[in-house]
C-alpha cells in the first residue's frame, strides 16, 4: 500500500526502512495473573521478549499474534472490525492477542515510537486511535511545506532521530499523542530514542527472516503462520473454532 504522504519522509529511507507487498514471564505479568483471575484479562497488557504488547493471559491455549503497520489501511480495517469481539475472546483466558509493529516506512516508524512512548497499558488504546486518524494524518502532512521537510531531512537527522521528530510536527502527531496522555516532552524523547528505534527496526527485520513476512496484517496463531486469516471475520471464525 502506497501513501502519497511518504513522499516528504523519503529522505529518512537512508535507515534502511522499506516498505513491503500487501521476557515473557515478568514481574508485571506475575502481578497481572493474580489480577485478572476475575476475567479481567481484556484489561492485561505485558511488553513480550520479541518486542510486541500481549493483551491477555500469557499462557492462553489459543495464542494471536498480528504483525501490524500503523500506515497499512488493511491493518486499521482489522483493528475497527475486531472491536469488541476480540477483547470477548481474550476476556475468557482462553485467548491471548500479542500486536508487533512491522515499520514499513519513516512515517509509520514515527508512529510505532509514540504508542510505544510511556505507559505500557495504554499501548492498545493509542494504536487504535492512530488507525482511525491515518487519514487525518497524511492530509496534515500532505499539507505541509515538502521542500523545507526535505531540506530538513538529512541523513544526518536520520542517524539523530530527530527527522521522527520533524515528521511528527508535520502529520500533527505530537499533539495528537499529547491528547492520549503522553507530554510533549516525553513524547520528543521517544521520538529521538535510537534504542526504541532500532529496536522496532529489529523486530521487523527477525518477522521477515523467521516469517518470510512480505505484507500486513499476518497473524500468527500458537507461532505458526496462520494460512487462510487475513482479517477479523476469518480470524474469528479460526478462533471459535479453537475455542468451543
Amino acid at each position: 500500500m502506497k501513501h502519497r504522504y511518504l513522499t516528504a519522509a523519503a529522505a529518512v529511507a537512508v535507515m534502511g526502512l522499506g516498505a513491503c507487498g500487501g521476557e515473557s514471564a515478568t514481574a508485571n505479568e506475575e502481578t497481572a495473573n493474580v489480577e485478572a483471575e476475575d476475567g479481567g484479562w481484556a484489561e492485561t497488557v505485558t511488553k513480550t521478549e520479541e518486542g510486541g504488547y500481549l493483551m491477555g493471559n500469557p499462557d492462553a491455549a489459543v495464542q494471536v499474534v498480528e504483525f501490524a503497520s500503523l500506515t497499512c489501511s488493511h491493518c486499521r480495517d482489522f483493528a475497527e472490525q475486531s472491536a469488541g469481539g476480540l477483547e470477548e475472546f481474550v476476556a475468557s483466558g482462553d485467548v491471548s492477542f500479542e500486536l508487533r509493529n512491522f515499520v514499513r516506512d519513516p512515517y509509520d516508524l514515527t508512529m510505532a515510537l509514540l504508542v510505544r512512548c510511556g505507559n505500557e497499558d495504554a499501548f492498545f488504546q493509542r494504536s487504535e486511535r492512530m488507525f482511525a486518524n491515518l487519514d487525518t494524518f497524511g492530509e496534515t502532512l500532505g499539507q505541509a511545506d515538502q521542500a523545507e521537510m526535505q531540506a530538513r531531512l538529512t541523513p544526518q537527522a536520520a542517524e539523530s532521530g530527530e527527522a521522527f521528530t520533524i515528521v511528527a510536527e508535520a502529520g500533527g502527531l505530537i499533539d495528537f499523542i499529547g491528547g492520549l496522555g503522553v507530554p510533549e516532552q516525553e513524547a520528543r524523547q521517544c521520538l529521538t530514542n535510537t534504542e526504541l528505534r532500532d529496536e522496532l527496526v529489529g523486530m521487523r527485520d527477525a518477522a521477515i527472516a523467521q516469517y518470510n513476512l512480505q505484507g500486513t496484517p499476518t497473524f500468527l496463531i500458537n507461532g505458526e503462520v496462520a494460512s487462510g486469516v487475513s482479517n477479523w471475520p476469518q480470524l474469528e471464525a479460526r478462533l471459535r473454532e479453537m475455542t468451543q
